[in-house]
């Protein structure tokens, strides 16, 4: 380079008209804007508020004319996108003076001394800076930061007049038919400049939060307004934490949700195969959705996981094959209905002991898991985690990704230390890996509402509407109560040679089968006298009945004598159940009967098809004519679910025979659809919520017309008379039982599905959270606030104003009042494709960004929130720092980094804190 760049500028004029380096144009344009008299006309491929910044001083009391072409020619720039690129310029990287510049540059437009035009429809792409009519600088550097200080440029000095002249009638020539911008860039500044409402910052993170990119995919099932919500969660807390555990009500589209994910991670490069893990009926609806998704997907049965051998299955050799390899690539791991591992340890009822095992499904699966190696993303599944107690959760959790915080002081001794944990239920929601929606939420929040008051969401242009629920009771007496409470009482199924929680797993089973039906009682009781020894007696390897096998004969024999030739009119609970039947048939409603046990299953189908020959029964067993029994083949029971449910199936118009009835057990009681009933009967209780929960889900789901659900629930009594009542009250305990776990389960699930009123109707408007246990009516907002996912409870908000908030500029600015010690800055950053909230604490110089939740907790406020009084180059100041710092720890070049929102916390205790610590 020339010694000449050295020398002062009025000298470097008079020896050099011309250059080629950087930062020369800047002097150039200095020295002849200063002398300019009364016009400044600027031609320039592109225009930014920080070159503006570099010029403004050196133009004042000049009229200055801009005429915007293009960086690099092309249809794709419409008009529009030159203010936007304007605005997106001024908010990207740091710019301290960029406030005055855009205040400087309105003046100038309101006193009409700046006029701006867009020119790129006439192919310009020149760079020209004429003063007044004495001189013109034809230069490569657009009128931004990179062409007049960054870049290396190329220019020259024209001051012969007539070229001038010349250059100044073409200038004006294309000035006069380019499209005047000075109003539109005008309005665009002045609205910058302003202060939002808090409200909106709120708004627009929220919608930045959730921040899907649109798939590429052609995978048809689009996700709607919630599942939305439910997708950006999820996807959120497996970027971050390689695991999510999304608790969504029975209907809520948790397979759309999950296929949805898998799709943004794939395209991400995130993964590359998909496992799925889950119940054996819902096998081929995952693998329909995947394959119409085009994601590569083995499916595996949970119940192979804990197969020995793969003599028992097959697919656990394919498994085993997997694992092999499993960390040479990237897996999404889903375990559909995930509170199939509940259980963490295998009890085997048989064979006792107070230590049992882990499972091998939970040997098999954490196998996949290598610190050192890819781990998998892990993807949990339900609508119903909790049965008994707290560790049912936990046990699930532990099949995430071990990301969480150590619970001990050495970890590094401890295998599960960094497993995520929880000490109650109250704190599954705050769990940064778990998210929870229900069913009341997604109606009160997300739902329209018809003239007739019926609730429905959107799907596709096609509404589907929420049930209307009814609970009912239905109490029955036992048959044979005298006989059986005495062999009861008298501990004939008492068990020796046992640990003392074990030695009345018999009688347990016993009164289970007694409160089911006669056929079941008659089964164990044969059982029971059969053994040891018999062809269908229990094969004990240490335990023995307290009495012996003459004795149990003697009193048992002529109680299944009896059963055997017990009428069905004599059977109570069938009774009840045959009412229910006929009223359900003559409304054309389909009924669902869940039995807990095979034999209750096969007796109610004899039963009903003698009692009501024209009801079409469908069930889950091989039948044969001597009575004989075994679980039908899967293939079977699918399709008779579709002809029981064809709507729900997509198998309408596929059958010519179709089911009024469908009797079965809880094998099929998880991940079906078969919402074409609308009648459920708990034939038999549950020991855990799970199961009437899953039940229930089978229908309580949205409809293509308006409905109401009817759940019944068949509830063993004792009579009053009985002498041995005291000591049996065990049977009617269980139902206590079941009602306070689910009274807990209430904490995470979606709504109840179990009552101690004869009737309760429920409008899932009006639900409180005490239905179920000691209810009255209800209100759906406390049972909300009480069951969803915070981030839920922020993102509801965003619905009603959702186009509100699309519509929002970037770049915006507010302050509200800060209910703590000390103010803060927020700032939301774009920095490739993804955003970060920020939050930094000027006077500690604490830089934070906070999970989803916690930042939104610390933003949240409502649209009648105030603008706090404060100044605006204190917020900008504060930015620019918070920009800087989180630039420096990342190291990142700020130039790569937009800003999205900014939001002062002003401090009500410390009001003065932050401009104090400014002035020092």
């Amino acid at each position: 380079m020339s010694n000449n760049s050295q020398l002062p500028l009025k000298n470097l004029i008079k020896t050099r008209e011309t250059w080629f380096e950087s930062g020369k144009a800047l002097r150039y344009l200095e020295f002849y804007f200063r002398a300019g008299k009364k016009e400044i006309r600027i031609a320039s491929g592109f225009f930014s508020l920080k070159g503006w910044g570099f010029v403004r001083n050196y133009t004042k009391n000049k009229k200055v004319y801009l005429l915007v072409g293009l960086e690099k020619p092309g249809e794709d720039r419409a008009r529009k996108a030159l203010i936007s690129e304007i605005m997106r310029d001024l908010r990207t990287g740091l710019y301290k003076e960029r406030r005055q510049a855009v205040q400087d540059l309105v003046g100038r437009m309101e006193s009409e001394q700046f006029e701006i035009v867009d020119a790129r429809a006439l192919n310009h792409h020149a760079k020209l800076y004429l003063v007044d009519e004495t001189v013109a600088i034809i230069a490569s550097s657009n009128l931004t930061g990179r062409g007049l200080i960054e870049q290396i440029e190329v220019g020259s000095i024209v001051t012969k007049q007539y070229e001038v002249l010349s250059l100044i009638e073409e200038f004006d020539n294309y000035f006069k038919i380019a499209k005047d911008l000075t109003q539109e860039l005008l309005e665009a500044l002045k609205q910058w400049l302003k202060f939002v409402r808090p409200w909106d910052i709120y708004l627009k993170t929220m919608l930045a939060l959730e921040n899907l990119p649109p798939l590429k995919s052609n995978y048809k099932k689009q996700p709607v307004n919630y599942q939305v919500d439910m997708i950006a969660q999820t996807l959120r807390q497996i970027l971050e934490y390689n695991g999510s555990m999304l608790v969504a009500s029975t209907g809520l589209g948790k397979t759309v949700v999950a296929v949805h994910v898998a799709l943004h991670l794939k395209e991400q490069g995130e993964i590359d195969n998909v496992m799925v893990i889950g119940p054996k009926p819902v096998q081929k609806s995952w693998r329909h959705e995947m394959r119409k998704a085009s994601l590569p997907c083995d499916y595996f049965n949970y119940q192979m996981l804990d197969q020995p051998t793969s003599d028992r299955d097959s697919n656990l050799e394919i498994f085993e094959a997997i694992a092999e390899t499993f960390h040479e690539q990237r897996w999404l791991l889903i375990i559909d209905e995930s509170h199939i591992f509940r259980n963490r340890h295998h009890k085997a009822l048989f064979n006792l002991t107070d230590n049992p095992e882990e499972r091998l499904a939970f040997n098999r699966l954490r196998g996949l898991f290598n610190p050192e190696q890819n781990n998998p993303k892990v993807l949990l599944l339900t609508g119903s985690p909790y049965a008994k107690d707290i560790d049912n959760i936990n046990h699930q959790l532990y099949l995430l990704p071990h990301t969480g915080e150590s619970r001990v002081l050495f970890p590094e001794f401890i295998e599960d230390a960094y497993a995520w944990h929880i000490p109650n239920t109250e704190e599954f929601i705050k769990l940064p890996v778990a998210s929870q929606l229900t069913t009341p939420h997604v109606v009160r929040y997300y739902g329209q509402r018809t003239e007739t008051g019926n609730y429905y969401i959107e799907f596709e242009k096609e509404r589907r509407y929420i049930p209307e629920i009814i609970l009912h009771n239905i109490d029955f007496t036992l048959p044979l109560e005298p006989e059986m409470s005495q062999v009861i009482t008298e501990n004939y199924f008492v068990l020796t040679k046992a640990p003392a929680m074990f030695k009345r797993n018999i009688e347990r089973l016993v009164r289970v089968a007694w409160t089911s039906s006669p056929l079941a009682l008659r089964e164990m009781l044969e059982r029971i006298i059969d053994t040891p020894g018999g062809t269908k007696g229990y094969k004990f390897k240490t335990a023995r009945f307290s009495k012996s096998r003459l004795e149990r004969q003697t009193a048992l024999t002529p109680i299944i004598k009896q059963l055997r030739k017990y009428p069905e009119s004599k059977d109570i609970k069938l009774m009840k159940l045959l009412k229910i039947i006929n009223t359900s048939f003559e409304n054309q409603e389909k009924v669902i009967i869940f039995c807990e046990r095979h034999p209750t299953v096969s007796y109610l189908q004899r039963c009903l098809s003698k009692l009501v020959p024209s009801l079409r029964i469908a069930h889950t067993l091989d039948i044969t004519e001597d009575g004989s029994y075994k679980m039908a083949p899967s293939k079977k029971v699918e399709k008779h679910i579709e002809q029981f449910a064809p709507f729900a199936n997509n198998a309408e118009g596929k059958y010519q025979e179709t089911y009024d009835v469908f009797i079965t057990t809880d094998a099929y009681g998880v991940g079906v659809n078969m919402q074409d009933a609308s009648v459920v009967v708990n034939y038999d209780i549950d020991w855990t919520p799970i199961g009437p929960i899953q039940r229930a889900g089978r229908v309580l789901r949205f409809w293509h017309s308006p409905r109401t659900i009817q759940v019944y629930t068949f509830l063993p009594t004792l009579t009053n008379q009985n002498p041995f009542q005291s000591e049996l009250m065990s049977i009617e305990r269980r139902w206590e039982k079941l009602m306070e776990r689910h009274d807990e389960s209430k904490k995470i699930i979606d709504l109840p599905v179990l009552t101690e009123e004869q009737r309760q109707e429920i409008d899932l408007f009006e639900v409180a959270p005490e239905i179920g246990v000691k209810s009255g009516k209800l209100n759906l907002e406390s049972l909300a606030d009480v069951a969803i996912s915070p981030y839920f409870e922020h993102t509801r908000k965003l619905q009603d104003n959702r186009d509100y908030a699309e519509h929002l500029p970037s770049d915006i600015i507010s302050a509200k009042i800060y209910q703590k010690d000390r103010s803060s800055i927020y700032v939301l950053l774009k920095h490739s494709q993804k955003y970060h909230g920020l939050i930094y604490t000027p006077d500690t110089q604490k830089l934070e960004e906070p999970t989803a939740v916690k930042l939104l907790n610390i933003i949240q406020c409502y649209e009648e929130t105030e603008v706090a009084l404060v100044d605006f180059n204190l917020v900008e100041e504060l930015a620019d720092r918070c920009i800087q710092a989180w630039c420096q720890q990342e190291n990142i070049d700020p130039e790569e980094v937009t800003r999205e929102c900014t939001l002062y916390l002003k401090s009500i205790r410390d009001e003065d804190t932050v401009e104090e610590f400014l002035n020092d």
